[in-house]
């Protein structure tokens, strides 16, 4: 039988009325399993929602120093092992050091967390330094009142280079800051000529102003609005290269650790050389009474802490060494007849060592004029109330010495005292300067009575009555 045939004979074989029921019976197959597979989904556990965006937030206020490298540099790796979508820095600064700015610029560039600069809250600045941060951020944003520029190098003390080291050391340090600006800025995306004009000529723009001319991303009145502004932005470089999803997210602020507010506190050039000073004080207290332990240990404490401060702050090698023999002539002015000459050549060598205890020349090391700059009240006053106390205790601890001496026998004879007992040619018991003594006398004294010491032999006096009141 042929194929033909044979299908023939099936479908004759098949009721006309089943074959018709077909196409119902496939729709109604397919509509159950539609139904078994919504309520498999509905029945099966949700899947878990995403987690809300975090950033964490780090805030810079004051001179770049290297408490804050340090500062940043922990906020960064909290950011990157804590998971945060971003690192958001508010920022104010006038400006600050030049190596501590390029190691924080350099975090910047080489971490994989996107890193968000805002220069607020409103009539914040972004001066000098700040300048490198913003432009090194993945997104720089303003506050509507801020302002960004005046990054051309100066001395500590606000002076041009020039002035200090030359015009060629000043050339040398102007082209490398520039060309440092123009390569950050590039490596963002952001005005390179703007960058070398804040550097050469000290330009400085409002944030509408660097939003115009690219330097700036974005303008926010805050932190929620900087984020939502952002949401969305590319950041990243080659296959790294992300959008950032940060809208509506939590910031949870980053607080400095003990050590890092410490470093913060000890940055202030005029809280440092107050600490020095102090710390000879102690030492040189020390020195005068011997044993007293306090001042020795105060006096370590403090200029241990100053020393800790010249890991942040550049210090004249030497001023210390003026400030060191300020303090030395001081102590001698106490052993030596010199007249008061040594003490006024230490007072002297105490107000030049605070004078100059700050390094505010070093070519391009400081970018802010006001950083480095010691309060007229710790250069004068603080180093003159030293000297005035110093020489107190040295005129004290000369005229000592110089007084006749009343330790020991010599000291004890013609002391007045009182017996405690009655006192023979052969024993008895005398109370003299403040000291109990063995005694004896010629003639009987009562118990109670006066007595004056005429001669001292081993630990026996031998005394005489004497008048009450008298010696």
């Amino acid at each position: 039988m042929r194929l033909g045939e044979i299908a023939r004979a099936a479908r004759s074989a098949v009721p006309r009325r089943a074959r018709a029921a077909l196409p119902l019976l496939c729709a109604a197959l397919l509509a159950a399993g539609a139904a078994a597979r919504a309520t498999g989904a509905a029945s099966a556990p949700a899947s878990p929602a995403a987690a809300p965006a975090r950033v964490l937030s780090a805030t810079v206020k004051g001179p770049i120093t290297g408490g804050t490298v340090e500062y940043l540099e922990a906020a960064l790796a909290r950011a990157r092992t804590g998971a945060f979508a971003a690192l958001v820095v508010t920022l104010d600064t006038p400006g600050g050091q030049l190596d501590a700015t390029r190691e924080i610029v350099q975090a910047m560039l080489a971490t994989e967390v996107p890193v968000i600069v805002w220069v607020g809250p409103a009539g914040a600045r972004a001066g000098s330094a700040g300048v490198f941060l913003t432009l090194a951020a993945d997104v720089a944003a303003m506050h509507p009142t801020s302002n960004i520029g005046a990054a051309h190098p100066v001395t500590g003390a606000g002076r041009d280079v020039a002035e200090e080291a030359g015009k060629d050391m000043a050339k040398k340090v102007e082209n490398d800051t520039a060309a440092f600006a123009r390569s950050v800025a590039a490596a963002r995306g952001r005005n390179a000529d703007w960058a070398e004009k804040a550097v050469r000529e000290s330009v400085s723009v409002t944030a509408e102003e660097a939003l115009r001319l690219k330097v700036a991303d974005l303008v926010a009145a805050d932190l929620s609005e900087v984020l939502a502004k952002a949401e969305g932005r590319k950041v990243g470089q080659g296959t790294a290269a992300r959008a950032l999803r940060v809208a509506g997210a939590a910031i949870e602020p980053y607080e400095p650790t003990v050590r890092q507010r410490l470093l913060g506190f000890l940055a202030d050039p005029n809280v440092m050389a107050i600490l020095m000073l102090v710390g000879m004080l102690g030492i040189a207290v020390e020195f005068y009474h011997p044993g007293m332990i306090f001042p020795g240990a105060a006096g370590g404490f403090c200029l241990f802490l100053a020393f800790l401060a010249m890991r942040v702050i550049p210090v004249n090698v030497g001023a210390v060494i003026l400030l060191l023999a300020g303090v030395g002539l001081l102590v001698a002015e106490a052993y030596v007849t010199a007249h008061g000459l040594a003490g006024l050549a230490g007072a002297a060598c105490l107000v030049l060592g605070t004078l100059f205890f700050v390094n505010t020349s070093a070519p391009g090391d400081w970018f802010d004029p006001g950083a480095l700059r010691l309060s007229p009240w710790v250069i004068w006053p603080t180093p003159a109330a030293l000297a005035v106390l110093l020489a107190f205790m040295a005129w004290n601890i000369a005229r000592v010495r110089r007084a006749p001496l009343r330790l020991g026998a010599p000291g004890l004879v013609g002391a007045a005292g009182e017996a405690l007992s009655e006192i023979g040619p052969v024993a008895g018991e005398a109370f003299v300067h403040g000291e109990y003594w063995q005694a004896r006398s010629a003639a009987p004294i009562p118990s109670g009575a006066a007595v004056r010491v005429v001669a001292v032999e081993g630990l026996t006096v031998t005394v005489v009555a004497a008048a009450p009141g008298k010696g």
